[in-house]
């Protein structure tokens, strides 16, 4: 049985359009700053003293550098706000049946979320 040609309309796009390479592109930004929220949390903890610190009679900071760590604050918000900005093109965009949802949007604003909550949850 054939069926009827004219109830099926062709498919006219010639790859992606704008939305899909927004989306591409706010997911990779996201990521680097997660990266970099990574490098800034990794510079900002308190440093550990080791047999090498001892044995020069070094001091090693004990708390938090809080300027570093309200930097990580603010990206954290910046990766919130990509986040959320690319759900909502997602979300608009989701129409075809070929068309997916990027989840790498989701993981990055609940991480983001997460980082918020407990930036503000410690001070």
């Amino acid at each position: 049985m054939i069926e009827n040609d004219t109830d099926m309309k062709p498919d006219r796009r010639r790859g992606p359009d704008l939305w899909v390479k927004t989306l591409r592109w706010l997911g990779v930004f996201g990521w680097f700053i997660m990266i970099a929220a990574l490098f800034i949390i990794d510079r900002a903890r308190p440093e550990e003293e080791n047999m090498f610190t001892k044995a020069a009679n070094v001091s090693v900071r004990t708390t938090w550098n809080m300027e570093l760590f309200h930097y990580l604050f603010y990206l954290m918000i910046f990766g919130l706000c990509i986040s959320v900005i690319g759900i909502v093109i997602n979300s608009r965009r989701h129409h075809r049946a070929d068309d997916r949802f990027r989840y790498i949007l989701i993981i990055l604003g609940i991480i983001s979320a997460f980082g918020i909550i407990k930036y503000l949850y410690k001070f």
